[in-house]
């Protein structure tokens, strides 16, 4: 078919996908270890959880704004894939 795609995610596809680019940032390895070594009692400075809420907020912004970038890719695509158009024929 001649059908437009430039969409990166389905919907069996997200959450992985996503999660697997947002981890190839090294900021955001660093910080979700800096959060788990809080649960080991010996080196933990305050609450576990609390370490875990900022780094949970920063991924489901990031991925709440792919998913939107996303659909809007998807809305483009589909406006495109269903304009007429003419065909030139011999």
């Amino acid at each position: 078919s001649n059908r437009l795609k430039t969409t990166k995610y389905t919907a069996l596809s997200f959450l992985p996908k996503n999660l697997f680019e947002q981890f190839h940032r090294l900021a955001n390895i660093y910080f979700v270890f800096i959060a788990l070594l809080n649960f080991v009692p010996a080196v933990n400075a305050f609450q576990p959880e609390l370490a875990l809420a900022p780094v949970l907020f920063i991924l489901a912004v990031t991925a709440i704004k792919d998913l939107w970038e996303d659909y809007s890719r998807y809305l483009s695509d589909k406006e495109i894939n269903h304009m007429e158009c003419l065909v030139y024929s011999r």
